[in-house]
C-alpha cells in the first residue's frame, strides 16, 4: 500500500523476520560464551531471548498466512491462462475475474476523520461470514474501554468498510 505522502506503508515480513533471526543468534551466542557482569544480566539476556524468540514465532505466522494469500491469488491467475493477462484482468476487474472465490477485509472507520479504528481489521473474511464479522467488529469498538469509550463516540460514529480480493 502507498499512504498519501508517497511511502510505501506495508511491513516486509521478511525482512523484519531476519532482524530478529539475526537477534536470535546473537542472543544466542552472548548466552553460550557467558561473560555477563552479574546473575541479573544473564536473566536479562535469557528473558530478551524469550521474547524475540516469541516474536519470531508470531511473526512467522503471519508471514506464512500473507504467502498462503499470495499463492492463492497466483494460482487464481495462473489458472486463467497467461500470467501476466491474469494480472491485468484482477487489477482491472478485481476478484471476480479470477476463478476463485474472493475473500474479504472487513474494516471500522471512524466516520468523523476517515481512519481505520486501530485492532479492528479482519482479513480473510470469507462471504458466508461478513455480516457476523462487521457485528463483531462493531460490539467491539463500542465495548466498555473500547474505542468508543475511550473517545466518547456512540455507535452511529463508526462504519464497516467491506473490500474483496
Amino acid at each position: 500500500m502507498i499512504d498519501s505522502l508517497g511511502f510505501h506503508a506495508d511491513r516486509d515480513l521478511d525482512t523484519e523476520l531476519a532482524t530478529l533471526n539475526r537477534e536470535i543468534n546473537a542472543l544466542t551466542g552472548q548466552i553460550a560464551i557467558g561473560n555477563f557482569h552479574s546473575p541479573e544480566s544473564a536473566w536479562n539476556t535469557s528473558a530478551q531471548l524469550t521474547n524475540v524468540q516469541s516474536r519470531a514465532a508470531r511473526l512467522a505466522e503471519e508471514l506464512a498466512a500473507e504467502q498462503a494469500e499470495l499463492d492463492r491469488l497466483a494460482a487464481a491467475i495462473r489458472t486463467v491462462g497467461d500470467p501476466d493477462l491474469g494480472f491485468i484482468a484482477y487489477v482491472v476487474f478485481g476478484p471476480a475475474a479470477l476463478p476463485v472465490p474472493p475473500l474479504y477485509e472487513v474494516r471500522v472507520i471512524e466516520r468523523a476523520g476517515g481512519y481505520t479504528v486501530p485492532d479492528l481489521v479482519r482479513r480473510r473474511v470469507a462471504a458466508e461470514d461478513v455480516v457476523e464479522t462487521q457485528r463483531e467488529l462493531l460490539a467491539a469498538v463500542v465495548k466498555r474501554g473500547g474505542h468508543a469509550d475511550v473517545w466518547g463516540h456512540t455507535i452511529r460514529d463508526y462504519r464497516t468498510q467491506v473490500t474483496a480480493y
